[in-house]
């Protein structure tokens, strides 16, 4: 066996001298040995190498075509059941991701820990239960949730987090999860697909069941708009003309409706990003940023297809968000609002127009496609008529403002207490699991029409009977009786977990407030609030720990909407 040729010799590195002066550095073959290049030689310098160890950069390994076609399988959680559901830091994603990105379909495991049948029990929770309240995002019957991950990963971690029974600080930490990938789908691949619309809208609709705040929810609530353009579904594309240039810094998809079969969905979800905005725009007192003709044409297209009964269902239900926006209009923009304006609003025609029109709407309820969420629909219509006449609360709580005050404004009131008084005998016949399962839309609903109550029962102005109207709304019997059907659906929810997780493992146990829970501290705080004011005593006397326990009074007052003029020195909790 003959020896290899030997290699030829390593070119040397510039020496230190002539790296600091920027100078060529050259060897001859016979002083390679001494190390002594030919300029060091000629200044009869000593010669000495670089002291450095890093001769290049590490190459760099880009991402594989297979990567990017499958963001899906860019996991933020770890699949290891014994591992403790900790978030990612963004620094790790990548490392994490170059892990499961290895694995074949058949070895894949849903996130969060859970088992492919746990994850299949959720999602028929999702459509049995929760599909009802907010029917804008449909998951057909025959999608698996293996399917699901597969071609919707970011609607099905949406899902899970939002109809999963498990315990608070496990959904804490899933909240977590989901947004960090959020984040990695939406920022770092760019990603612009209709399952990251739908998702941000699940998680939207049902925010207060996944700990996410109010700031939290106005930023995917505003995130999901700007999908929504993307996608280039909030404007009716089927009469563009022309070809679409399609740059590098353009990147909007246009639909076109021959080519395109999942046109209703994405009207669909369009929406239910209308509603989720409306909702989170009236709770802060701006106006909806999408308001666009195309709505209409989308409700035009759900009357005449009627697919499902469903399509019913989110037609009624965004026809009356249309009213809701119809009342913040005529109300006016916030930073032009004055006591006088919306009240104007009341007694001009158009609030009586805005009476018929609602009652001519709520006509419909009685087709056998809406039946079944009449309930609903008619606690939403109550809702409006209390927005309707809450411009002459504000009128009645402030005689001091200078707006004149008359037989008209004693009428609105008794409308109004008739309408709250029927907005709170319909939720307290809510079915448990409704109240359980109920969507932001209901909940903000609730929450404001007890405000309006209590204010109402506290206005003393000329020719109101508020002793009468304290009889006929016995408003401190109402909060009890809500506060205990809260009660109700929290231990239920404790009941569907230990069911759920019976035999499975279940770290975390107990601790943590669940949104239901946060809801029943709300009422028991205004429950205090207004006995206190109707009795003449200061909310902060020291009976106030005795009467509501561990209702800390010292900083846990809940954060009120406080309705139409957010500037207003009327806030309880002041």
């Amino acid at each position: 066996m003959t020896g290899r040729e030997l290699s030829p010799p390593r070119r040397l590195r510039a020496c230190a001298s002539c790296v600091r002066v920027k100078a060529k550095c050259h060897f001859r073959q016979d002083n390679r040995r001494t190390h002594i290049c030919d300029r060091c030689e000629a200044l009869e310098k000593e010669c000495l190498p670089q002291t450095t160890s890093n001769l290049r950069k590490p190459r760099k390994i880009h991402q594989s075509k297979e990567f990017v076609e499958k963001p899906q399988d860019v996991v933020a959680t770890p699949d290891d059941p014994n591992d403790n559901q900790q978030t990612l830091e963004p620094g790790k994603i990548t490392e994490h991701t170059q892990n499961t990105n290895s694995k074949t379909p058949e070895t894949l495991q849903p996130p969060f820990g859970l088992s492919w049948l746990q994850a299949t029990q959720i999602l028929n929770i999702f459509r049995q239960e929760y599909t009802s309240q907010f029917p804008f995002v449909l998951i057909r019957s025959d999608v698996t949730a293996e399917s699901l991950y597969k071609g919707n990963p970011f609607l099905f971690r949406a899902v899970m987090l939002v109809a999963a029974p498990l315990s608070e600080p496990r959904i804490i930490k899933m909240k977590r999860n989901v947004l960090a990938y959020l984040g990695y789908r939406t920022l770092v691949e760019e990603d612009k697909t209709l399952d990251i619309l739908q998702g941000i809208l699940v998680i939207v609709a049902w925010a207060h069941k996944c700990h996410i705040g109010n700031s939290q929810a106005v930023n995917l609530a505003c995130l999901g708009l700007g999908y929504a353009h993307n996608l280039g579904i909030t404007q009716d594309t089927s009469l563009s003309s022309g070809p679409h240039i399609n740059t590098k810094d353009s990147y909007i998809a246009v639909l076109d409706p021959k080519e395109d079969a999942d046109s209703m969905e994405k009207k669909r979800t369009l929406l239910g990003i209308y509603c989720v905005l409306s909702i989170l725009s009236t709770r802060q007192s701006r106006t909806n940023p999408l308001q666009t003709p195309y709505i209409n044409g989308c409700l035009k297209s759900f009357s005449e297809t009627q697919d499902s009964p469903s399509d019913s269902v989110a037609e009624h239900m965004v026809r009356l968000i249309q009213m809701s926006e119809r009342l913040s209009e005529g109300f006016g923009d916030p930073y032009e609002r004055t006591l006088s304006r919306p009240f104007a609003f009341l007694l001009e025609g158009t609030g009586r127009r805005f009476h018929s029109d609602l009652s001519r709407l709520s006509e419909s309820v009685a087709y056998p496609n809406l039946a079944s969420r009449s309930q609903i629909f008619e606690l939403h219509r109550l809702y409006l008529l209390v927005r309707l006449y809450e411009p002459a609360i504000i009128v009645a709580c402030h005689p001091d403002e200078g707006v004149a005050q008359f037989y008209y404004l004693l009428i609105c009131l008794r409308n109004c207490l008739e309408a709250m008084q029927s907005f709170f005998e319909l939720l307290l016949g809510l079915p448990v699991e409704i109240v359980l399962r109920c969507s932001i839309l209901t909940v903000d609903q609730a929450l404001y029409v007890m405000l309006q109550a209590s204010r109402l029962l506290l206005i003393e102005t000329h020719e109101w009977d508020v002793e009468s109207a304290r009889q006929t709304l016995d408003l401190s019997a109402v909060l009890g009786r809500v506060i205990a059907r809260f009660e109700e659906a929290e231990e239920l929810r404790k009941k569907e977990i230990r069911n759920f997780v019976d035999g499975v493992r279940e770290e975390e146990s107990g601790g943590g407030v669940s949104s239901v829970t946060m809801v029943v501290k709300e009422v028991q705080w205004l429950k205090y609030w207004f006995e206190a004011n109707t009795q003449g005593r200061q909310v902060g006397d020291a009976s106030s720990v005795e009467a509501n326990g561990d209702m800390s009074h010292n900083g846990a007052k809940p954060r009120w909407s406080v309705g139409l003029l957010e500037e207003m020195p009327w806030n309880i909790t002041s």
